[in-house]
C-alpha cells in the first residue's frame, strides 16, 4: 500500500508555467494537503505524485469481490464516503494495527480525526519505505478525492489567494489532464518503475490544437 502513488505523470516536458511565485505558493499549499508530495515540474517526463492512501480523503475497503456481491462501482459518484470507524472491518487502520503499525482511534472519535490518523500513518509508512501492509487482491477498495481545486468547467486551478486562478492548459503542453495511480519502484540505475493500477485521460477543447501539433510533428 505505502509504495502505491496517485496524481499527474507525463510524456513530455511541461508547457508554459505560471510566475515562479505563484508556481511556488501552489506547491506550498498542496504540500500541506500532501506532505510526501513528489512535484518535478522540469526535465522530459514532469510529475505531481504522492502516496495513493494518505491522499484520498476517504477510504474503505469491502468484503471479499464474488458473484453473489454487488460492486461498489455500480453506486453513484455523487455518494459521499464517510471514513469507516476503527472496528469496522472496512476500515485500512484494522491493517494497520493487525501489522503493529500504529494503535487505533476510538470509534467515538469523529471521522476527521479516522481520516487524519490514517494519512498520517500512511506518509510515514510512504517516508520509510516500507513493504506492508498490502493489498488484498480478494477485495474492493473505494476511494473519495477532493478535487476542489480544479475548475473543470474552465480548465484551472482554483487556488486560494494571493495565488489566485492559473489556466491548466498552457501547462500541459498538449497533453490530457491525467488521473492515475501505480505501483512506483526504484529499478535499476534509480530509474523509477510504474505499474499502473487505473490511468484516465482528461481532454479539454484548450487542448486540442496544440495535441494536433505535436501529433504532426510526430507524423513527420
Amino acid at each position: 500500500m505505502s509504495e502505491t502513488v496517485t496524481g499527474q505523470l507525463f510524456n513530455r516536458p511541461a508547457g508554459i508555467l505560471p510566475p515562479r511565485l505563484v508556481t511556488k505558493g501552489a506547491i506550498g499549499i498542496i504540500s500541506r494537503l500532501a506532505p510526501q508530495l513528489q512535484a518535478r515540474l522540469d526535465g522530459d517526463f514532469p510529475r505531481f505524485l504522492s502516496p495513493l492512501i494518505s491522499t484520498a480523503q476517504s477510504v474503505m475497503s469491502s468484503g471479499s469481490v464474488g458473484e453473489d456481491r454487488d460492486s461498489r462501482a455500480d453506486e453513484t459518484l455523487e455518494m459521499s464516503l464517510e471514513e469507516p470507524r476503527p472496528s469496522d472491518p472496512a476500515s485500512l487502520l484494522n491493517d494497520l494495527a493487525a501489522g503493529g503499525f500504529t494503535t487505533l482511534p476510538s470509534d467515538s472519535d469523529g471521522a476527521a480525526a479516522r481520516i487524519k490518523t490514517r494519512k498520517r500513518a500512511f506518509d510515514k509508512l510512504h517516508a520509510d519505505r516500507s513493504t506492508g501492509p498490502t493489498f488484498d487482491t480478494g477485495k474492493e477498495y473505494t476511494f473519495e478525492f477532493f478535487q476542489h481545486l480544479i475548475l473543470f468547467d474552465e480548465f484551472a486551478l482554483g487556488f486560494p489567494r494571493p495565488v489566485g486562478k492559473a489556466a491548466i492548459a498552457p501547462m500541459l503542453n498538449g497533453q490530457p489532464l491525467k488521473f492515475v495511480a501505480a505501483h512506483q519502484r526504484t529499478g535499476d540505475g534509480d530509474v523509477d518503475e510504474f505499474r499502473w493500477l487505473w490511468s484516465f485521460d482528461i481532454w479539454h477543447e484548450s487542448l486540442y490544437q496544440t495535441a494536433l501539433e505535436h501529433e504532426s510533428v510526430l507524423k513527420e
